[in-house]
């Protein structure tokens, strides 16, 4: 069965609640997740509450109404920039190999499941890439006068 945009969006919503709440609410679990001691790292707290925050924040916003489409687009950039902050940190030794592959892990599905979110809005949810004209406020239905290529503006 093939991943559909609803399945996407509730599953990402669950992924940033879970690992946001438990960043925002105890981040000395999540320093110990990432290999490091909360004891001797506890200046990482206060950026990870920053990304505790953002991530409950982007996984209430996916369970709301609105577009989708945009909201996917966003979480695109979000969880590329993360798996590629996730990459870099364990080529350079700053994470823990096996922490880095699980950090980055989670962020290429996030990645993922944000792209079947935007991809699908963009299409209409069908595997063919249809322009969606109901949303072009310079696209008239058809009759009289009506335009027939955005070059005869």
């Amino acid at each position: 069965m093939p991943l559909r945009r609803e399945h996407a969006r509730i599953a990402l919503a669950i992924i940033r609640l879970v690992n946001g709440a438990l960043a925002l609410l105890a981040p000395g679990v999540m320093l110990r997740r990432l290999g490091a001691d909360p004891r001797t790292h506890g200046v990482a707290i206060y950026p990870l509450r920053m990304f505790g925050i953002r991530t409950v924040v982007l996984g209430v916003e996916l369970l709301a109404g609105g577009s989708m489409q945009h909201k996917g687009k966003v979480g695109v950039v979000i969880h590329a920039a993360d798996a590629a902050s996730a990459i870099t940190a364990g080529l350079r030794r700053q994470l823990p190999p096996r922490v880095a592959v699980v950090a980055a892990g989670i962020s290429v599905t996030n990645t993922a499941l944000a792209l079947t979110i935007a991809r699908e809005g963009m299409n209409g949810g069908n595997d063919h890439a249809v322009p969606d004209r109901g949303h072009d406020p310079g696209a008239r239905r058809g009759g009289p006068g009506a335009r027939t290529s955005s070059l005869a503006r």
